[in-house]
């Protein structure tokens, strides 16, 4: 286990939510500041709710249904989804 990768996991997940955000919200991925909130760019609660989901499923693990708006820049939501235990190893489905 690389503990030491925590810092690129992170970084990884806030590239993986801008190009997210930007194709969701239809504004470039360079123009989305991960300090500012992501509501700023339009994200709304049905958004939030898919990104959710999205975000789970990236990251092979489920989160608080309310994360969105408890982390609601993308480096807080990065933040949050690289601190979630990875799914590694043989799990139920496989």
């Amino acid at each position: 286990m690389h503990h030491a990768t925590t810092d690129g996991v992170r970084a990884e997940l806030q590239k993986w939510l801008c190009g997210y955000l930007a194709d969701e919200l239809g504004v470039p991925a360079e123009s989305i500041d991960s300090e500012e909130p992501m509501s700023s760019y339009g994200l709304d609660s049905v958004r939030a709710i898919t990104l959710l989901a999205d975000a789970e499923e990236h990251i092979g693990r489920e989160l608080d249904p309310n994360a969105p708006w408890e982390y609601p820049t993308v480096a807080a939501f990065a933040g949050l989804l690289a601190e979630q235990p990875a799914a590694t190893g043989p799990g139920p489905h496989g």
